[in-house]
């Protein structure tokens, strides 16, 4: 079983995944666009619900 990472936000009051996008947790949390993150550092920053650029070339042989 993977446990993902939590920190607790002193914004929002509530306990992030860390394994997100700053984007999307900030959606889930109802953060404004102008909000100042205290956990931005922390986020993997990497939006895994959209192709990424190496999976582009999966079919074609390269890897």
């Amino acid at each position: 079983m993977f446990d993902s990472p939590l920190a607790p936000c002193p914004v929002c009051g509530e306990m992030v995944l860390l394994d997100q996008t700053k984007a999307e947790c900030a959606h889930e949390h109802k953060c404004g666009k102008k909000t100042v993150c205290p956990l931005q550092r922390y986020f993997s920053g990497i939006d895994f619900s959209v192709p990424q650029p190496k999976e582009k070339f999966s079919d074609t042989g390269f890897r």
